[in-house]
């Protein structure tokens, strides 16, 4: 039986990274706190430099990259878009970070977030009780919310700045997982259909659609880590209609079935508890 903390999708790590070697995406919200060393991220408005020692709050659902050299040491956690999203209190830092803003906390506040992620770490790396997964669920709401009117110091990426990219953005990142089409898209985010593909591949260096598939296979990927759901389950709870569909684009994206994708997680575990 999968932990509460697993089934919510919270996780927190202290990590030494280095560069990535190429860009991902995932429909988290992420927080990083530089304690050593500089972490710069590949956008796809440009690179985003974080100020060492104050957090950095920003939606994965952008593709990014760690660029940074060897040695980075820092935390880190995730909570899933579907965990915040409809909360009143964290509204305004919802719709900066889905308008591609990276959102910082104050230096005062740096060691004030160095601890608190820090039990996130500690608490989280492992099976918790419920009530300890539901209060870290509560920190990672208050820390949210008190972004909300937080300093605006970097540029959002220029995609977010690219209007009519950003509206259509906005749309996929609600409902990536209902049933869409482009046309639709366009005309929830007020795009003029035929210029909301041009704006999109031009904002984010792929099709809308291509961008759509690839947001349905990172939430079947943590779909497949944090529940025991059959592939059926998971495939329609991510937003693939069929079967057959669902392993083409997993197989295309990850280069492993969805069974052999939970399979090998399960084991790294096993390896690495």
């Amino acid at each position: 039986m999968r932990s509460l903390a697993q089934v919510i999708g919270l996780q927190a790590f202290h990590v030494t990274s280095g560069p990535m070697p190429r860009s991902h995406i995932h429909p988290e919200i992420e927080f990083n706190l530089v304690l050593s060393g500089t972490a710069t991220y590949a956008t796809v408005g440009g690179e985003v430099d974080l100020p060492p020692g104050r957090l950095a709050v920003f939606w994965g659902g952008y593709p990014h990259r760690l660029l940074t050299a060897e040695g980075v040491d820092f935390l880190w956690a995730t909570v899933p878009l579907s965990a915040v999203i409809g909360h009143d209190p964290l509204r305004g830092t919802v719709e900066r970070a889905l308008s591609g803003e990276f959102l910082y906390g104050t230096a005062a506040e740096g060691e004030h977030d160095r601890f608190l992620m820090g039990r996130w770490d500690q608490e989280l790396r492992h099976e918790p009780a419920p009530s300890v997964a539901e209060i870290c669920l509560l920190e990672m709401h208050a820390r949210l919310a008190r972004l909300t009117g937080g300093p605006r110091e970097a540029a959002a990426p220029e995609a977010a700045a690219a209007g009519s990219a950003e509206r259509m953005l906005a749309v996929v990142a609600r409902r990536y997982t209902d049933r869409l089409s482009v046309e639709e898209i366009a005309e929830a985010a007020g795009v003029h259909p035929t210029y909301a593909a041009l704006a999109f591949k031009r904002a984010l260096g792929m099709p809308v659609w291509q961008y759509v598939t690839r947001l349905r296979v990172a939430h079947a990927c943590r779909l497949l880590l944090v529940t025991d759901w059959g592939i059926d389950r998971v495939a329609h709870a991510s937003g693939f209609q069929t079967r057959s569909g669902f392993y083409r684009a997993f197989g295309e994206s990850v280069g492993l079935t969805p069974t052999e994708f939970r399979r090998r997680a399960d084991g790294d575990r096993g390896r690495h508890p």
